[in-house]
């Protein structure tokens, strides 16, 4: 029968480990008094010693930091991430994921259908960029008549919705607003993470640090032709919103210098999931043929899925009650921030036959993101309850804002819903044709039936000069 022995004598130091030796003893199965007692020793010991080795892993970091890499992503302490909580807690634990080249590609192939051609030089010097604090308009971000403004406006757009949430905004009914430094930065990481977040259901999100040090791979060949930002991407993963947003907070620079609107759109994409992102897109791609920020990119941005309609939910059935082969997909909650859309070219004719449902024309804040002949804008109301009651819609003030420099004063249009006009009231604007309405006339109406706008001739030609 085997008994439990001690071995090392008395002599103990701490930290040490006593060890036990299990030998033969007697061959009739009993065990002596002194056998019992070692054996109870045996277990007694174990347990402590078990014990304390749990509790010294416990109290050590589950994740260790790596040695530092010169190369690896700079993380920045400025005086922002010192005032903004929890933030100096974080660290760089590991140097991320780094891409492969299968991911790369297809990046590249539902970005712009080509692992050979990249983005235009607009797209690599894109980045999100405030005004100048003192500008009237200093809430804004910065967007050129480039691809990337639809993108740059959507992210604008959760911007303003983070200022009304927090009342930064709020009762600000005149036409010049103005926020502070710290507050229209904290709307900024709030929006990107808000987008990422949305993206990932929820559930999880992935943000792209490009790395300073070379290709994350080599073995590309000929049909991948590497254009010095995907192929450096590090992606770091996040299932918990606070250690995301902190990530945000420490890596805003590089959303906010040259190449940061790609960095940005890449997580978007990855947040997504690429298998997602390939059923959304059904072989169309985000940046169009024209540069631009496709429709699919936009909803993207605005719903976390890249979608072709903008009904409400799911239609599986066409006009003739027929199942359809291929359901199409709508926008399934109430967005965040609205869309509106309208078009005068004739080649868009497949989105004058879409319906905007009300979870677009309805958000949750009062800030839409509008299409007007395929120029994007932002229209608001400073007042965060504009559609929480019908009574406010009778008579109220839209702010819109286009992202462009020419735009150098606020321009605030006021609506009046209170009776149904005409469109030849508008005709002392369009003299050649005074049967029909601007352009801006009917993309508000789609929201705002019979809608009419005060002072229309000085406002239209404000809104024209802005567009």
């Amino acid at each position: 029968m085997p008994a439990v022995t001690q071995n090392g004598g008395s002599n103990k130091t701490q930290g040490s480990t006593t060890m036990y030796q299990i030998t033969a003893t007697h061959h009739d199965g009993e065990l002596t008094d002194q056998e019992l007692l070692n054996l109870v020793n045996y277990f007694e010991v174990s347990r402590v010693e078990l014990k304390n080795r749990v509790d010294s892993l416990l109290s050590q970091p589950i994740l260790q930091a790596k040695p530092n890499d010169s190369q690896g992503p700079k993380l920045f302490e400025d005086d922002y991430i010192k005032i903004h909580g929890n933030s100096l807690s974080l660290k760089l634990y590991s140097q991320g994921d780094q891409i492969t080249l299968a991911t790369a590609s297809t990046l590249r192939l539902l970005a712009n259908n080509s692992t050979i051609h990249s983005f235009s030089q607009s797209w690599l010097s894109a980045k999100f960029s405030f005004r100048d604090y003192t500008n009237p308009l200093n809430y804004g971000l910065l967007a050129d008549r480039t691809g990337a403004r639809g993108l740059i406006l959507c992210v604008q757009g959760f911007v303003l919705r983070h200022l009304l949430l927090k009342n930064v905004l709020s009762g600000s009914q005149h036409r010049s607003i103005s926020v502070s430094v710290e507050a229209r930065t904290e709307a900024l990481v709030d929006a990107l993470t808000e987008m990422l977040w949305q993206a990932g259901e929820y559930r999880g999100a992935t943000v792209c640090i490009p790395y300073s040090g070379d290709a994350c791979f080599t073995n590309h060949g000929d049909h991948y032709v590497p254009d010095r930002i995907t192929e450096r991407l590090h992606m770091f993963e996040f299932v918990d919103l606070g250690k995301l947003r902190s990530f945000i907070i420490k890596c805003l620079p590089y959303f906010m210098k040259e190449n940061g609107v790609i960095l940005f759109l890449y997580s978007l994409m990855l947040s997504r999931t690429l298998k997602k992102l390939i059923e959304d897109l059904d072989h169309t791609r985000l940046v169009g043929e024209r540069d631009e920020s496709t429709i699919q990119m936009v909803t993207l941005a605005l719903t976390g899925r890249a979608l072709h309609y903008f009904h409400n939910g799911v239609i599986d059935v066409d006009s003739d009650g027929n199942l359809m082969k291929k359901p199409q997909h709508g926008v399934k909650n109430r967005s965040p921030v609205g869309f509106l859309y309208w078009s005068k070219h004739e080649d868009d004719s497949f989105w004058h036959k879409q319906e905007i449902g009300s979870m677009f024309r309805t958000p949750k804040v009062p800030v839409w993101l509008i299409c007007l002949n395929r120029r994007y804008a932002i229209v608001f109301s400073s007042n965060i309850n504009l559609l929480n009651n019908w009574i406010y819609e009778n008579y109220f003030q839209l702010h819109l804002y286009s992202g462009l420099k020419k735009q150098e004063q606020p321009c605030v249009v006021s609506i009046d819903t209170r009776q149904q006009y005409p469109t030849s009231i508008y005709g002392d604007f369009f003299e050649d044709n005074d049967q029909h309405a601007p352009d801006i006339i009917h993309l508000l109406q789609s929201r705002w039936p019979g809608c009419t706008i005060d002072n229309a001739d000085e406002i239209l030609h404000e809104l024209m000069t802005i567009f």
